[in-house]
């Protein structure tokens, strides 16, 4: 069976934030398969999944900033269970680690995921970390991103590997993911050319071809097609984009 694609809202963050409900049709009308989110335009949790049945879309993942994880745990559990979402994943790591963490840091991170994660798991529910190029930062020859996931239970805190900022940051995303197998059930697929900007998912150097392939047997449940920088109307990107991933997925 194929695996589904699904959006990440932030693709369209512009536009949803004039008018969520209409970018979530205009989403399914595209032929996305779900949805994750990065905030919620203002709607109930019940409103949400009412419209998500209407138009034939799943919650794949909600992004929840580490500071609200933290701090109001059980108003996001409470609202992902009534949402109908499996995977609540944090998208980033606290501003201070990006710049100035140290290893110590990384694995103090990893302790916290993973006590936030087994709260989570505790309710049915499932926590992920999803990473930038910022994580592919080195101490003693070990990515950042290397010593946060051998240091948290993979049962409470999977993997949300961003392919594209891998590219990014010179190392391979098809070997990176092989690297996690059974670890990350969602991916995002974004393209950058080589050396240079983000481009639309299909038109840059990131190895889609690879990637769908090796995706399967690393345990891949969902594509997750994130668009941040356009060369065209964003609505237009994550179009093109769909139907590039598309076509290499139908081979």
């Amino acid at each position: 069976m194929s695996i589904p694609i699904g959006l990440q809202l932030y693709s369209l963050r512009e536009a949803a934030a004039q008018d969520f409900i209409g970018v979530l049709k205009v989403v399914a009308d595209m032929g996305y398969e779900g949805v994750e989110f990065a905030g919620y335009g203002g709607l109930k949790a019940s409103q949400l999944r009412t419209i998500l049945d209407d138009l034939g879309l799943k919650a794949v993942g909600s992004h929840v900033g580490f500071q609200q994880l933290d701090q109001e745990l059980n108003q996001v559990i409470d609202f992902n269970l009534e949402l109908g979402n499996h995977y609540i994943i944090c998208p980033a790591p606290p501003r201070e680690l990006i710049a100035d963490g140290t290893a110590d840091d990384w694995r103090a991170l990893a302790e916290k995921l993973t006590e936030i994660g087994m709260k989570v798991k505790d309710q049915g529910l499932q926590l992920g970390y999803h990473n930038h190029s910022w994580e592919f930062k080195t101490f003693d020859g070990e990515y950042a991103l290397d010593i946060l996931f051998a240091n948290v239970k993979p049962e409470f805190v999977v993997a949300e590997i961003d392919l594209g900022w891998t590219f990014h940051a010179g190392v391979d995303p098809v070997s990176y993911m092989q690297k996690h197998k059974g670890r990350c059930p969602l991916v995002h697929v974004k393209d950058f050319k080589k050396d240079g900007p983000q481009t639309e998912v299909g038109t840059g150097d990131v190895d889609l071809a690879g990637i769908v392939a090796k995706a399967p047997e690393v345990g891949v449940q969902w594509f997750v097609i994130e668009t941040e920088e356009y060369n065209m109307d964003p609505k237009d990107s994550v179009r093109v984009g769909l139907e590039n991933l598309r076509a290499v997925l139908q081979g």
